[in-house]
């Protein structure tokens, strides 16, 4: 008896406790009418634009001479096109936002992972000469061969592409983010090769 006594007493106590806290949050909810928006207003939208990029993973074949010293080699060369955040054109006209995209980065790089740079043969024109290439000459056939590989990278229309698709990114993430139209223009669709 005495066991069951103690049950109720909790029963009542779980559903007493349930219905109070039912009763605050109903209380404590908020009604529509105290709800309030506001119109949004863009500020910047750069960290939307680091998702407008393109990476690129090629293999390149290199033959380059020095003197009578000739080389063949492989390199895999990685390549990041981005855009100058910092340059970014935006406005906004009545209900369209108008975005000018900027200029690109292209940044090439050697990659690090192993056997990604692979010397396949050295010779010398001369039968007793030095057939080795010292570092600092790899070095400058490896800056000759990422300044070839940026050309490349334009001439195959690796940028054209990566222009096109930040365009077409921007216009619908801003066009979703403020249900305004949006236009996106750019002045150089075929980049701005800037080859050193």
């Amino acid at each position: 008896m005495k066991l069951l006594g103690t049950l109720r007493l909790l029963v009542i106590i779980a559903v007493v406790t349930l219905v109070g806290a039912a009763a605050i949050w109903w209380v404590r909810s908020p009604k529509a009418s105290r709800v309030t928006t506001h119109d949004s207003t863009i500020t910047d939208i750069s960290p939307m634009v680091r998702l407008c990029a393109l990476d690129i993973y090629e293999d390149v074949p290199i033959k380059a001479s020095i003197g009578t010293r000739h080389m063949f080699a492989r390199a895999t060369l990685n390549s990041t096109i981005t855009f100058d955040l910092e340059n970014i054109g935006l406005s906004e006209q009545g209900d369209t936002i108008l975005v000018t995209l900027p200029r690109e980065i292209v940044e090439i790089y050697e990659s690090t992972d192993p056997g990604s740079y692979l010397v396949i043969d050295t010779w010398n024109d001369r039968l007793f000469g030095s057939e080795h290439f010292t570092t600092s000459e790899e070095n400058t056939i490896k800056a000759k061969v990422r300044d070839n590989f940026r050309r490349k990278i334009y001439r195959k229309g690796y940028v054209r592409r990566a222009r096109a698709e930040a365009a077409d990114n921007l216009t619908s993430m801003l066009s979703g983010l403020t249900g305004k139209t949006v236009i996106v223009t750019d002045p150089t669709p075929e980049g701005s090769p800037d080859i050193r």
